[in-house]
């Protein structure tokens, strides 16, 4: 499985970091403040591709008691851990293992593509045509 079939999956989209690897971005954890280009997606929780059928999720938090809370998290659902520094680290799992990849996306705070359904569809449509006429 590749990230493209994941997001497909999942209902995510995917943007690509400033080194042009693609990444699914979650939420931003990180404040302004510490002088970090905010329009980089990768200085957000993120979910990747780590290659051999695993993927990685990354994650940056201001202080150690966040990083450490949340790791430990991802430790108990099964998470393999790769790097591990004092605020931020990345942890492995298997994208085919549906609760890993639901809990790695909500602890990311990724949000979901919403799809409009067929009444909100038809609501838009005459809103528009009443704004044209």
């Amino acid at each position: 499985m590749n990230i493209q079939e994941f997001a497909e999956n999942h209902s995510v989209r995917i943007k690509r970091d400033s080194c042009g690897e693609s990444i699914i971005p979650g939420k931003r954890f990180l404040p302004s403040r510490l002088h970090l280009d905010p329009d980089r997606v990768e200085y957000r929780a993120h979910v990747y591709e780590n290659g051999e059928g695993q993927f990685g999720v990354c994650l940056l938090f201001e202080t150690p008691k966040k990083y450490g809370n949340t790791r430990r998290k991802f430790e108990a659902a099964g998470f393999q851990l790769r790097q591990n520094g004092e605020t931020e680290g990345t942890l492995l799992f298997d994208p085919a293992n549906e609760s890993q990849a639901r809990f790695a996306l909500q602890l990311c705070g990724v949000k979901k593509i919403r799809q409009a359904s067929e009444a909100q569809l038809q609501v838009l449509a005459k809103a528009r045509a009443k704004k044209a006429a």
